[in-house]
Order: C-alpha cells, then sequence, then structure tokens
C-alpha cells in the first residue's frame, strides 16, 4: 500500500485498493477546535471505515495517518472495541497510539533501514525514496519530525492532497 504513494494520486488509488478489501476510506474536514486528524469504526456490516481529517493538508501526513488508522483496523478494532478517534497531538489511549505509530512507522519506513540509511540532504532522500518506492515526502516527513525541524529542506517536499480530493468530489472545496 505504501508504494503507492510515489504515485502523484496515490491518495486516491489507496482509497480504491482499500475498497476492493472492504476497508472504506473517507475524508472529512477539520472539526474546529479539535486536533483530530484520523478515526477508525465499523460500519452497519461490520466493515472498516477509516476517516482522515486531512487537518495538515500535506502527503507525508495523510500516509502516516492511514498507516496509523490500518493498525488500528489490523490490531485494535475487534468485537469490544467499536471506534478509534485519533488526536496525533494527544496523549489519550498513550500505549495503543505508540503501538499504532510504531506499526505505521515500520511499515513506511523499517527501522532496520532506517537507522543505517538516514538520509542528510536532497540527493539522500530521492535515493532512498526510489529504493523504497516511497514518495520522498514520507522520509521528510519522518526526519521533520523526529528532529522537530519543519522548515528542514525548505519549500521541497510539501505535496498537498486535499486538491486530489476535492477534485474528484470526496472533500468539500
Amino acid at each position: 500500500l505504501a508504494s503507492l504513494s510515489w504515485s502523484t494520486s496515490g491518495p486516491l488509488t489507496a482509497r480504491e485498493y482499500l475498497a476492493r478489501y472492504g476497508i472504506h476510506l473517507v475524508t472529512e474536514p477539520h472539526l474546529p477546535k479539535t486536533y483530530l486528524d484520523g478515526a477508525v469504526c465499523r460500519d452497519a456490516d461490520g466493515n472498516p471505515v477509516i476517516a482522515l481529517t486531512l487537518r495538515h493538508d500535506r502527503l507525508d501526513l495523510f500516509w502516516f495517518t492511514l498507516m496509523h488508522e490500518l493498525a488500528h483496523v489490523a490490531r485494535h478494532l475487534d468485537g469490544g472495541t467499536d471506534w478509534f478517534v485519533d488526536d496525533l497531538d494527544a496523549e489519550a489511549n498513550e500505549q495503543l497510539e505508540h503501538e499504532a505509530d510504531d506499526w505505521a512507522g515500520e511499515a513506511l519506513i523499517p527501522s532496520t533501514i532506517w537507522q543505517t540509511r538516514r538520509p542528510r540532504d536532497t540527493a539522500d532522500v530521492e535515493a532512498l525514496a526510489r529504493e523504497l518506492n516511497l514518495a520522498p515526502e514520507i522520509i521528510v516527513g519522518r526526519l521533520r519530525h523526529e528532529t522537530d525541524d519543519y522548515r528542514l529542506f525548505g519549500k521541497r517536499f510539501r505535496t498537498r492532497v486535499k486538491s486530489l480530493f476535492v477534485q474528484q468530489g470526496l472533500f468539500p472545496a
């Protein structure tokens, strides 16, 4: 799934891919005065529904949040749990959230690779992205997050995603 990030239409293709497996992906506007990034529930037929707010209109956060929510589907959404609502800035349900974060990070960039191949410049980012068949924004997003330096690489690697969903009528304009 993460390899779909390489395509400019990757988020839409991911939505179609998940639908083939009975997982619904919906996008909703950010709810004012919240830090809600995603949620998972089951529909009336028991199929998983992943909702993303696209609060941060960045490609790296789209993929990380999607993988995070898929971790909840795979690991935490069972017969006793109906909902997981994620606020990536909050510390509620810390253990389950850390588990989902770790799963998402590993699914995108395996730790064995990250520990030995952490990029230092644009050429390194692009080479690792090609090797992993990932959008370079995912790699830079992880660097920015880990260093807490969101100015890293300036305006490069800042692809937006809302417009893809708006063009398809899947997100309000």
